[in-house]
């Protein structure tokens, strides 16, 4: 019996064995000559034989060699056939993602804050487009995320105005991290003084560290991994994700707002609370709860569903300005003033809802476009 069982493993031994020296890309034994190339997807050295080194075509994701089986998308990149199966190609899915994830992150950062919503249009880009874009004068002073490009600006009465626009064929749950990448920086753009100096570094910090954030909601390793893994930040990223740990994310939009510093330090990771109080409004009771912080994003005049993401337990209703789950109490802005409703019931194309101090039930449809 003993022999039998040393002679089982001794052969699931040697097919692990045989198995780690088949070429990743043509499932082939290598040979002599091996070569390692870093997955980016999942961020593994993988073995490649002498002949598909030589192959000129990769996964623009993964960054491996593609021989067989590949994707090529309209605007000449290529997929290898496991990073195929992952990607969004639709555009109605990617824009159902977007908003999936901009619902979220309200939900997510609501005791701290809202994403500008209604004034943030999403559009999907391609390669080629995305190269116009990023030559863009300007471009280096916006966000230089080969994934997601952002032109804020103000239009007539003063209102902020965010087109966005994000690369096609990426998976879902990039897409939806370079959604929250690009709604920070509408964010900052809206809520950070223009006066503030800040260095570029630190608001990509802050922008990666909310994508981060939404990623580890969804329990996304991989992303999560992809982000702290990217060197673009130039450490800022790492400083943003301490920090807010350490003092809690109230703190870190403090000192995004009226911080005396360009950038968070390594050396003195205390500075983050030193603020300037000439300019920041006055602190609130230490046994206050977080204020809801505002910025100029106009919302309807009316309560308007807005959205309807999820399934399940897990379904959400962005009304007006906040995500909503079933039976859930919260406060909206409508117009230029606030209401508390609750969110009684959450439909396929609708929810049922009443308004604090009135006992009637409401229904707000999605409107048909």
């Amino acid at each position: 019996m003993k022999v039998q069982l040393f002679i089982v493993f001794s052969l699931m031994g040697l097919a692990v064995n045989l198995q780690a020296q088949l070429c990743a890309v043509c499932s082939q034994q290598v040979g002599v000559d091996v070569y390692l190339v870093e997955d980016k997807v999942t961020n593994e050295q993988k073995r490649v034989c002498d002949q598909c080194i030589l192959l000129s075509t990769s996964c623009y994701l993964c960054g491996l060699p593609v021989r067989n089986n590949m994707t090529r998308l309209g605007d000449g990149r290529s997929l290898c056939a496991r990073d195929a199966k992952e990607v969004v190609l639709s555009e109605d899915e990617a824009r159902q993602n977007c908003a999936d994830a901009r619902i979220e992150l309200d939900r997510l950062f609501s005791r701290f804050t809202t994403f500008p919503n209604t004034n943030a249009s999403v559009a999907m880009v391609d390669r080629t487009q995305m190269d116009q874009l990023v030559r863009t004068p300007g471009f280096d002073r916006q966000c230089p995320s080969v994934y997601g490009y952002i032109r804020s600006r103000v239009v007539a009465g003063g209102h902020w105005k965010h087109p966005i626009s994000i690369l096609s064929g990426l998976p879902k749950y990039r897409l939806m991290a370079v959604c929250a990448h690009e709604l920070a920086h509408a964010w900052v753009r809206e809520n950070v003084p223009a006066t503030r100096d800040m260095d570029r570094d630190a608001e990509e910090g802050l922008c990666e560290l909310i994508a981060y954030r939404l990623m580890e909601q969804f329990n996304q390793q991989v992303e999560m991994n992809v982000i702290k893994n990217n060197l673009y930040t130039r450490g800022q990223f790492a400083l943003f994700l301490e920090a807010d740990n350490t003092y809690g994310f109230y703190t870190v939009m403090q000192w995004m707002k009226w911080g005396t510093d360009s950038e968070l330090r390594e050396e003195e990771p205390d500075r983050i609370r030193k603020i300037d109080e000439k300019k920041a409004p006055a602190p609130r009771p230490a046994n206050d709860v977080a204020p809801l912080v505002v910025g100029p994003t106009p919302v309807p005049d009316t309560l308007t569903l807005i959205g309807i993401s999820g399934t399940g337990s897990r379904r959400l209703a962005l009304i007006n300005d906040r995500a909503f789950g079933a039976n859930e109490s919260g406060k909206v802005r409508v117009g230029k003033t606030n209401v508390v409703i609750h969110c009684l019931e959450i439909r396929d194309g609708s929810v049922m809802i009443e308004v604090d101090g009135s006992h009637e039930k409401q229904e707000l449809s999605l409107k048909v476009k």
